[in-house]
């Protein structure tokens, strides 16, 4: 990938795979039938949905979206195994659902993601009466699930590695007679994904409340349809991408002021130097050929705008330094690790610590010729900002893009103006 000139045009972002999953699960735990508009098409949400699909939903496409209806119920004769593949969301997400619907269910997935947690959700759940075992090494995937009717209750979450334990405990409430109420312990991580799914659930028509405590119940008229808005998470790299290239970018799609994750990244991108403003076709920005400037940031709350960011990082004088971001070691790679790697191969200075990732740059000229992703999405769009600047840079296994934007690397080489 030779380095750009600058990047220019414009771009409509995908749907959010975040919306697109909670939109799935609720939907096929809704009475009625509910058409997703413009949901996104990615290997997490086809995961998601071919698992919800084995536990009875009909899920169909339409002219603008696709069409989901239940019951979900497993096959009294047998049980179903679920396989969520690489995706955390649909592992969490059914750990939830398939605990409320009758019958035997077995959720396992890739080797990965049988490393990634899920012991304070099994314990949340099952403080509420579901059924659940350990197939192998406790706290972990494959689980063993005995769907049955929980309890209304109280159930508290420890949120401190992942706020989809929350989320997931909020959804499956849909499928609990009189709902349940959700209390949070522990530092939360990622919170504004929390906010995400009440307000899906809210707009699915559902009688969601937040404060101390989350709430969720059927509401009692679901609506007929849901509009997934677009990805900010995928929006961030094309911003870093900008930003590191030069050049002038209009995102479509996006929502103002959405309560996306995300979107809390666009002030660390503005600060680094990147002009933004929301303006009639969309969000538009635009960079002059310079060095970011460096940055020192608590992303907690925006983990997966982290590696874009650090990416950008690496072309600014001096050091940047993203804190908070321990349960980035938690997600498709140790991101943490993975990030150090990516950018000393990238020429960049990069130091580990174990909830913080420090930069040093900018990246020296002598980088290595191939940059890996550790199978990665996150980490091969990171790799794509850095060969923005960098000459004779290849990507070790670009494909594992598609897990959240498989028509990532096509848009940004659509917008490159190559230099001669």
């Amino acid at each position: 990938m030779p380095p750009a000139e600058m990047l220019r045009g414009r771009v409509r972002v995908p749907s959010s795979k975040s919306a697109t999953n909670r939109a799935l699960v609720a939907a096929a735990l809704t009475p009625s039938a509910v058409e997703i508009l413009d949901p996104l098409e990615s290997d997490d949400t086809a995961a998601l949905a071919r698992c919800l699909g084995a536990m009875g939903a009909s899920i169909f496409p339409t002219r603008n979206g696709i069409r989901v209806a239940g019951p979900l119920a497993g096959d009294p004769g047998r049980e179903i195994v679920l396989d969520a593949a690489d995706s955390g969301t649909a592992a969490r997400f059914l750990a939830a659902v398939a605990s409320v619907v009758p019958g035997r269910f077995l959720l396992t997935g890739s080797a990965r993601l049988r490393e990634r947690p899920m012991r304070e959700l099994v314990d949340a759940l099952r403080s509420a009466g579901a059924r659940i075992s350990y197939r192998g090494a406790e706290g972990f995937l494959p689980l063993a699930i005995e769907g049955r009717a929980l309890r209304s209750s109280e159930i508290t979450v420890d949120g401190s590695r992942s706020s989809q334990f929350v989320s997931a405990v909020l959804l499956a409430g849909l499928a609990v007679d009189g709902g349940v109420t959700v209390r949070v312990t522990g530092t939360p991580v990622s919170a504004p994904y929390v906010a995400m799914t009440l307000e899906a659930l809210r707009d699915l028509g559902h009688e969601v409340r937040s404060g101390e405590t989350f709430s969720v119940r059927r509401g009692p008229r679901a609506a007929a349809s849901y509009e997934v808005p677009g990805d900010y998470s995928s929006a961030i790299p094309l911003l870093a991408a900008v930003a590191a290239a030069s050049g002038q970018v209009t995102l479509a799609g996006l929502r103002p002021g959405s309560g996306d994750a995300d979107a809390a990244a666009l002030p660390v991108l503005e600060r680094m130097g990147l002009s933004i403003h929301t303006g009639s076709e969309g969000l538009e920005a635009s960079a002059e050929r310079a060095a970011p400037a460096k940055v020192d940031v608590d992303a907690r709350q925006f983990p997966d705008a982290v590696p874009a960011l650090a990416a950008l990082a690496a072309f600014a004088e001096g050091a940047s330094r993203f804190r908070g971001i321990a349960h980035l070691r938690l997600k498709e790679s140790d991101r943490i690790a993975a990030l150090g790697q990516l950018l000393r191969a990238a020429g960049a200075e990069a130091r580990e610590d174990a909830d913080a990732l420090t930069v040093v740059g900018p990246a020296r000229g002598d980088a290595a010729r191939v940059l890996p992703t550790f199978r990665d999405h996150r980490m091969a769009m990171a790799a794509a900002i850095l060969a923005q600047r960098l000459p004779g840079i290849l990507i070790e296994d670009p494909d594992c893009v598609a897990k959240s934007y498989p028509g990532f690397f096509r848009d940004l080489e659509g917008l490159r103006v190559r230099g001669r």
